[in-house]
């Protein structure tokens, strides 16, 4: 009590640093000069961004590209440094785009000038006030001392702000500043929170001396107990120094178990520490590879489950079974997540779940390498899943990996060969049974998490499916052209790494609207049998249009997948049906007033992800093709070319994530064999004719 009454009334001693006030100043004047120079960069690359489409088949073209590529780089380079020395900038990607937009030159706005100065004068108002740099309740004394130049002050602890203290003040102040700029009010309390750190520092050194010098005067004991010395025996009357050995006695023990918990304390949480460590490696790559997939947070579940669920098997099997530790299906993992999501997501979990069950099994580097290895041979089989029974020949690949690692580190170790020969029995049946655990274990996640896989997708390709059966029976015509755009518009996903798979599968139900009223529809009609010679071309185009609403209605009929139903709107976006639309002007006698344009245009959405964008591309493209008289090369890639053009020039590609170069790609070459103009080739029968030896 001596101790703790003279610890109290020695002040906590706290440097006043006027440094970190100048160097946070510097630091906000550099934020907002970058903040302006990135927002000149994004300003920059959208107006050449725009000049690409007005100038694209002008002479002044070339230029406005070159321009773009600049623009877009420098943006890129700007935008990673930006969000490197500013990652807070990060956590409100939406509102920090919003403020870095603007339509006019940012050179001439001044607006950032003032939301500056408003973040820089409340914090020197905080700052002016003192905020400590450690928590206001870690003050135990009664008074702290202030040393400011050569002058200290005493002062009561509540005198100056905690941080939480400073940030409430400072919130409270900015909201009575703030202005009508919606989106700085969201932005410029993170900025106050970002740069405001704390200007009185506690001096722990001098503070520890005072208390110490101080403390040394308060006498710490008033005898000692040796070893083996009777502190009391039966029928002794207890003195008042009897009791205090006592006391004594009790306190020691008491201290004694208490570190022993501690200690058992600290192992516990230091586990818990590592283990975290291993599982951030994870979730490091998703922030910075696979931003989308963190930010949901059905994924991130999902994925957490993945990773619950293998800890609790390898527990269940080593520590409650005591099996051997070759029986946790490590590869469950690994396959899981690289059917449901990726390979390279896959392999990151298969790095993380093997040292995760390294750490779980002692530190059991054997159990490390073969997991390892084992998993990635997994992952690299079923990488780009096409049939189910990859599934089940990954049970091979896995035994034929089990015996060369098992046998490697055997013959490394010098291991009895029994022992290799009972490991590899043990991972020949883990090898059996992981696919199957994977298979039964990839079917409840999708329905839980509403995801579709390329499993689900490759039963979709089935002709014996019940919407495939009908559209070859009701509509022969819309179904032999969804083949072919599904042709299409694989191979030109395979030119730009989309998802390929994904594009056929769009391609085959895209146009299943049609099976309402397949009649009317040039491609399942017979000569002479056009029902829109009767018709207005306003009500042909509602019937035309209308088969983008019968689609939806049948994909959900039927149970398709949301992924694969978005190519049912998007591949039309919001186009024009461009004959009937023409046939009313001519009925209008060229008066485009009197046409309702809104009557002719789909409903959209426009094309949201690479693969709708190459659908649209793909099925305009197929269908114009077909009505070329003698088609050649070069009148097929003089359509390719117009098709995307109009795309571009209708602004219907403005929402998907295709760029110039991929557009490009996709078109193909003559003689490559990648992209849309080499499969065309296929479909007619060109031969690129070329000189002979004598030319």
């Amino acid at each position: 009590q001596d101790l703790n009454e003279r610890k109290k009334s020695i002040p906590f001693v706290f440097n006043r640093d006027e440094k970190i006030i100048k160097s946070r100043m510097s630091a906000l004047d550099q934020f907002f000069t970058d903040v302006n120079e990135l927002r000149y960069a994004k300003w920059r690359f959208d107006e050449s961004k725009q000049l690409v489409y007005e100038y694209k088949y002008n002479p002044s073209g070339e230029k406005a590209r070159s321009d773009y590529v600049a623009d877009s780089a420098n943006l890129s380079i700007l935008t990673a440094k930006f969000e490197k020395i500013y990652p807070f900038t990060t956590l409100k990607d939406s509102s920090w785009n919003k403020y870095l937009s603007t339509n006019k030159n940012p050179r001439n706005l001044k607006d950032w000038r003032s939301h500056r100065e408003i973040v820089k004068q409340i914090c020197r108002n905080r700052w002016a006030e003192g905020i400590y740099d450690i928590p206001i309740d870690s003050i135990i004394s009664d008074q702290v001392t202030i040393n400011q130049g050569d002058v200290p002050i005493l002062s009561d602890p509540v005198a100056f702000n905690s941080l939480e203290t400073a940030w409430t003040k400072a919130r409270e102040e900015f909201l009575d500043q703030s202005t009508n700029e919606n989106n700085f009010n969201d932005l410029g309390y993170d900025l106050i929170v970002e740069f405001m750190k704390p200007n009185l520092l506690f001096d722990n050194v001098v503070t520890k001396s005072r208390q110490q010098a101080s403390l040394s005067k308060v006498p710490r004991s008033q005898g000692v107990v040796l070893e083996d010395e009777l502190i009391v025996d039966a029928n002794i009357r207890i003195t008042q120094d009897v009791l205090q050995k006592l006391n004594s006695l009790a306190a020691a023990v008491e201290a004694k178990d208490i570190g022993r918990e501690l200690t058992w304390i600290g192992n516990y949480i230091g586990r818990i520490i590592l283990l975290s460590v291993v599982v951030s490696l994870f979730f490091t790559f998703l922030i910075i590879y696979r931003a989308g997939i963190f930010r949901d947070w059905r994924m991130i579940i999902l994925i957490t489950l993945v990773f619950f669920l293998q800890i609790v098997l390898a527990h269940i099997i080593v520590i409650r079974l005591e099996w051997s530790e070759y029986l946790i299906p490590v590869t469950v993992g690994a396959m899981t997540l690289t059917i449901l999501f990726d390979a390279r997501i896959g392999f990151m979990a298969t790095v993380v779940i093997a040292i995760l069950m390294g750490l779980m099994m002692g530190q059991n580097i054997d159990f490390v390498i073969v997991s390892l290895f084992t998993s990635t041979i997994a992952v690299y089989n079923i990488r780009e899943l096409r049939k189910r029974s990859q599934l089940f020949t990954t049970m091979f690949a896995l035994m034929g990996s089990s015996i060369i690692v098992v046998i490697a580190l055997g013959l490394f170790k010098e291991h009895a060969w029994s022992n290799m020969f009972f490991d590899l029995q043990l991972l020949a049946l883990n090898s059996f049974l992981a696919p199957i655990i994977t298979y039964g274990l990839i079917g409840l996640l999708e329905i839980a998490f509403e995801i579709t896989t390329d499993l689900t997708l490759i039963e979709l390709l089935d002709y014996d499916h019940p919407l495939l059966k009908r559209a070859q029976q009701e509509t022969n015509g819309t179904f032999n052209h969804s083949v072919v755009v599904g042709n299409l518009a694989e191979a030109c996903a395979g030119a730009i790494g989309a998802h390929s798979l994904l594009c056929r599968v769009g391609a085959y139900y895209h146009d299943i609207g049609k099976m309402v009223k397949p009649d009317y529809f040039i491609e399942n009609q017979y000569a002479g049998e056009n029902k829109h010679y009767t018709l207005k071309p306003t009500m042909s185009a509602r019937i035309i249009r209308n088969h983008v609403k019968d689609g939806l209605k049948l994909a959900n009929e039927y149970g398709l997948p949301k992924i694969v139903s978005d190519f049912i709107p998007m591949h039309h976006g919001n186009t024009r049906v461009e004959y009937f639309y023409r046939k009313a002007i001519e009925e209008a006698k060229g008066d485009r007033s009197k046409v309702d344009e809104s009557q002719f245009r789909y409903p959209g959405p426009k094309p949201n992800t690479k693969e709708t964008g190459i659908l649209m591309i793909c099925e305009a493209i197929e269908a114009a093709v077909r009505s070329i008289n003698n088609p050649d090369i070069m009148k097929i890639e003089a359509m390719i070319d117009k098709i995307i053009k109009q795309r571009i020039d209708d602004s219907q590609l403005d929402e998907c994530p295709l760029t110039l170069d991929e557009l490009k790609k996709i078109k193909g070459t003559m003689d490559g064999n990648t992209g849309m103009l080499p499969v065309l080739r296929g479909i007619y029968h060109i031969r690129i004719e070329y000189p002979d030896d004598n030319e």
